[in-house]
């Protein structure tokens, strides 16, 4: 299930917002829950509780707490969470993306501007929600997609290492590397740098044409084979992304 939080201090257009979601939910067939949203001050109080949603339409002028502060606090929580934007006006777009919104909708909203946004935030957030399963000696261990920020390949075993620092090991591979990474590759977010390594483009902090440095500080190098590849991908990726 994706999660939406709706906050417009207009009870009309949060009514409104409601049932093109759940419109666009019956004809996509997607799980959507809806939550409303008419004080921006709510909002930002469960999230100031740890309260996370995948998907925020926010306006933008409201009386007690702007959609630009409120979207920097989601920010400071969750930095890939999708941000739309909802406003009367144009003159805010540039703040807007301050606080990297993927969408800005102007109102009065149009079916098609809206379809797809929502078309570009539930597949976003869809993506993000993706497991890995890894056997290993202890059992199972399910890693979000999200979550991982390297994979290497060391004597047909692979080593995770996992954004909060833990590294997962799993059991010997049967098949090959490439096979049994090969859905992880489709989701867009990883590639494969080297013939024993595949980075998340999320954890890159920095790239040069022949390696790249992770979030960790770990150093990853790019086979000379792989450089344009690599390089056609991140710049997709960034642009994607921001």
């Amino acid at each position: 299930m994706i999660q939406i939080a709706l906050c417009d201090d207009d009870q009309n257009t949060l009514d409104c917002l409601e049932k093109k979601i759940v419109w666009y939910a019956k004809e996509k067939t997607v799980d959507l829950y809806i939550n409303k949203f008419d004080r921006a001050k709510e909002l930002k109080e469960q999230l100031e509780q740890k309260k996370d949603y995948q998907i925020y339409l926010l306006d933008i002028l409201m009386p007690d707490i702007d959609g630009i502060s409120l979207g920097k606090v989601i920010r400071e929580q969750n930095e890939r969470a999708v941000i739309i934007y909802l406003t009367s006006s144009a003159d805010y777009a540039l703040s807007a993306f301050g606080v990297f919104a993927q969408r800005y909708l102007l109102k009065p909203i149009k079916q098609n501007e809206f379809y797809e946004a929502m078309d570009f935030a539930v597949e976003y957030a869809v993506q993000k929600q993706k497991i890995l399963y890894v056997n290993t000696a202890d059992g199972n261990r399910k890693l979000l997609y999200e979550e991982i920020e390297y994979i290497e390949n060391v004597s047909r075993t692979l080593h995770i290492s996992v954004a909060d620092g833990e590294q997962v090991i799993s059991r010997f591979l049967r098949r090959s590397f490439e096979h049994d990474m090969a859905e992880l590759l489709k989701s867009g977010d990883f590639i494969q740098v080297h013939k024993s390594f595949i980075v998340n483009f999320h954890y890159i902090e920095l790239y040069s044409q022949s390696q790249v440095v992770m979030k960790s500080k770990r150093l990853i190098p790019i086979s000379r084979s792989r450089q344009t590849e690599v390089k056609r991908a991140y710049l997709k990726y960034i642009a994607k992304e921001y």
